[in-house]
């Protein structure tokens, strides 16, 4: 596959295989490493993952802004590095606040990635289809992802702290070598003529906000990515926690609770790959696929699936629909944010999928402690359909998205 590929191409296909299979292993039993470990209550649970937002939420504009001034070779490679070390610190520290902490790190490593990764590929590989790169790239990382699950699950059941401090150790060793390999050859600074770096931060904000102010199309995308995290943080924070109290997950051979979480994970990756492999092939054959479909059946079906997941007590049917609203986001986001790049103006793009990002954390911002706070005063479930609810706004965001040709 890489051989028949450019040099930067088969540098990002890479990129998010090893970082996805990192991220993966680090990740996949941590809250149960938080629930079991480190003995968080449902509220903070819910905290350390506005924690987290809350990070990504201030350093996503300024690390965009450096991705387009700078260089977005060097802020990808400083959000690896970063990646590494939070994760090791919240190995390491199995206590509240250095978990806390640990979010602010990796999360900040994370704004450093994210806009800027995307905005690399897109320059580096401008005449390929956008949509078949970054559905692509999303099938790479979640073939990493199957490979990190399986490596972070069987070391979990031996330590869970060891997925997340070898996940790290694997982050900073993908920094090292991406030293050596990236490429960045279409890169041109958004403003030439240098005035300061604080200078150059509000210039850029201002021609990104006149630029969005002046795309109704990338606004309604915006909007509906604020939908997205509104509805994202509840249910990545409080699935693990209504699959552990409101079910009884059965001991098959050595499928125990830990076990049973790596190999869900596991078949919602699979079901990922599948999923990206087949919309690839459709648009291999018809040349596109619509936008606004995608994403208006995958907004509604994700929806359905967290009310479902949420009133279900079976495990088997909690199961398949927990599954079916992962695949949900799975084939959105990379179709989202492809429609999203063809609104966008080159020089900016890291800051404008930077602000993509900084919507969905202050989504998650929201959103999070608000549905914490009626999981712990009301249940679990109660807490799960709140989130479906903040979700519908996209909806009728789609329509008003697709009313230019996608």
């Amino acid at each position: 596959m890489f051989a028949k590929n450019s040099k930067a191409y088969s540098v990002y296909l890479l990129f998010r295989f090893v970082c996805s299979l990192a991220v993966s292993m680090s990740t996949v039993l941590s809250i149960v490493y938080h629930l079991e470990v480190v003995q968080l209550d449902a509220f903070q649970l819910v905290l350390v993952g506005t924690v987290l937002e809350t990070s990504c939420f201030l350093f996503e504009m300024p690390t965009g802004v450096v991705a387009d001034l700078y260089s977005r070779r060097r802020s990808v490679l400083i959000g690896m590095f970063l990646y590494g070390l939070g994760f090791l610190m919240e190995g390491a520290l199995p206590w509240f606040a250095p978990v806390l902490l640990a979010q602010v790190v990796w999360g900040c490593g994370d704004t450093f990635i994210t806009g800027a990764l995307e905005a690399w590929i897109a320059s580096e590989e401008e005449d390929k289809p956008i949509d078949k790169v970054f559905l692509r790239g999303s099938q790479m990382g979640q073939i990493g992802s199957v490979l990190g699950v399986v490596l972070g699950t069987l070391l979990g059941n031996i330590n869970l702290q060891m997925p997340l401090i070898l996940g790290g150790s694997l982050c900073l060793l993908l920094g090292l070598v991406m030293v050596r390999i990236m490429p960045e050859t279409n890169f041109s600074p958004a403003i030439e003529e240098r005035q300061g770096l604080l200078k150059d931060f509000v210039c850029l904000f201002k021609l990104n906000l006149g630029f969005v102010k002046g795309a109704p199309v990338l606004l309604a995308l915006l909007a509906i990515t604020l939908c997205g995290g509104l509805a994202s943080e509840g249910f990545d924070r409080l699935s693990t926690a209504h699959f552990l109290d409101d079910t009884v997950i059965p001991v098959i051979g050595p499928l125990n609770s830990v076990t049973w979480f790596g190999v869900i994970s596991l078949i919602g990756n699979g079901l990922g790959i599948l999923a990206s492999q087949l919309l690839i092939a459709r648009m291999e054959k018809k040349g596109t696929v619509s936008r606004t479909s995608v994403v208006m059946s995958t907004s509604a079906g994700y929806i359905l699936c967290l009310v479902l997941f949420a009133v279900g007590r079976s495990f088997w049917f909690m199961l398949l629909v927990f599954l079916l609203a992962g695949l949900m986001r799975t084939i959105k986001e990379p179709v989202l944010a492809a429609w999203m790049n063809d609104h966008v103006d080159e020089k900016m793009r890291a800051t404008v999928f930077s602000t993509s990002g900084q919507l969905d954390s202050f989504g998650q911002i929201i959103g999070g402690p608000i549905v914490g706070l009626v999981a712990q005063q009301v249940s679990i479930p109660w807490g799960l359909v709140c989130t479906a609810f903040l979700l519908l706004p996209a909806l009728f965001l789609v329509p008003v998205a697709g009313k230019k040709r996608d």
